[in-house]
């Protein structure tokens, strides 16, 4: 049995810059660079590899998030033969790597993903099921006036450019007080089902249907600030949800929920409606749109620090069974 070392590798990147996050798309997400800059700096360029080198490293991210969403502290494992590397036996040999990696995405897709730091963890480590929880942040920019709202929407400022792929732009009319008690509806432990996004493909190939029972620890709201370029045209906020994992889309229904009670759109009790029936159709048959994908941002997955050596429960993890 070849003899292996796992790394968690600490990334974040930038939503706008890929066409999707996993692996299994376009061919040229987010996982798809990652994997290509840390083949490059073990093997060379693809024509310069063996054969028995393409298929040996393996990666697995801790959250997959949606196409246009970002990041700023995500997980990944990585599995690599120790016959290739060990990339952080030392502290120079970490630090040439880093160069290294900085180098190739900055010459392949520039602002587009940064590796923040990797260090070894243990075989039991699970990527997933280690954490301790997650979160997310959700920026608004809110229009001061209706005078300016009608202006960008005809015109759009350089603010209103700065601000198109990393926040939601809404209409004056907010009301955050009224966000805020809706995001108390969520708190604790609930039942997903309608904020799910399972289609019926995905139940008929499913062998065991995945649980949308959830525990959300906090829904938060402060004030928050213009992405790239000060203007005096919004008024920021930012919306923080953490919970130890979420279910897809989740967090973009929660959002839409949240904004649209804001504005006195739709009522609480449809909010209690949602969670109390808790079925996957529900959004799309009551007609309520999805939260867009570019305000949101993966804040942090965090780990308690002995998971990484000495991690309890010792979990398998299907790489093992190869």
């Amino acid at each position: 049995m070849r003899e292996i070392r796992r790394y968690l590798f600490w990334i974040g990147y930038d939503g706008s810059k890929f066409p999707e996050m996993a692996k299994g798309g376009t061919g040229f997400g987010v996982m798809d660079l990652l994997n290509q800059t840390v083949s490059t700096s073990l093997f060379g360029f693809r024509n310069e590899r063996k054969p028995e080198q393409h298929e040996c490293l393996k990666f697995s991210p801790s959250s997959r998030t949606d196409a246009k969403v970002h990041a700023i502290r995500n997980s990944v494992i990585c599995q690599i033969p120790l016959e290739y590397s060990e990339l952080d036996k030392t502290p120079e040999i970490k630090a040439d790597y880093m160069k290294k990696w900085k180098s190739t995405i900055d010459a392949a897709n520039p602002g587009s993903l940064v590796i923040r730091d990797v260090h070894s963890v243990s075989a039991g480590f699970c990527i997933r099921r280690s954490v301790s929880y997650r979160k997310y942040t959700y920026r608004l920019a809110v229009c001061r006036s209706w005078e300016l709202w009608e202006s960008i929407r005809q015109e759009p400022s350089i603010a209103c450019f700065s601000e198109r792929d990393y926040a939601w732009r809404l209409p004056p009319g907010f009301s955050p007080e009224r966000l805020l008690t809706a995001g108390r509806r969520f708190e604790g432990e609930q039942v997903m089902g309608s904020f799910f996004k399972h289609t019926n493909r995905e139940k008929r190939f499913e062998p065991i249907t995945p649980s949308a029972l959830k525990y959300i620890l906090h829904v938060g709201l402060s004030n928050g600030e213009a992405y790239s370029i000060n203007n005096d045209i919004y008024d920021y906020y930012n919306v923080t949800i953490v919970a130890k994992s979420f279910v897809r889309e989740q967090i973009r229904r929660m959002m839409s929920c949240l904004v649209n009670y804001s504005y006195d759109r739709i009522p609480l009790a449809t909010v209690d409606w949602l969670l109390n029936n808790p079925i996957s159709s529900n959004f799309f048959d009551m007609g309520i749109p999805i939260a867009p994908p570019q305000g949101l941002f993966l804040t942090d997955v965090v780990y308690d620090p002995n998971m990484f050596t000495k991690p309890v429960p010792y979990y398998l993890h299907s790489w093992d069974y190869e």
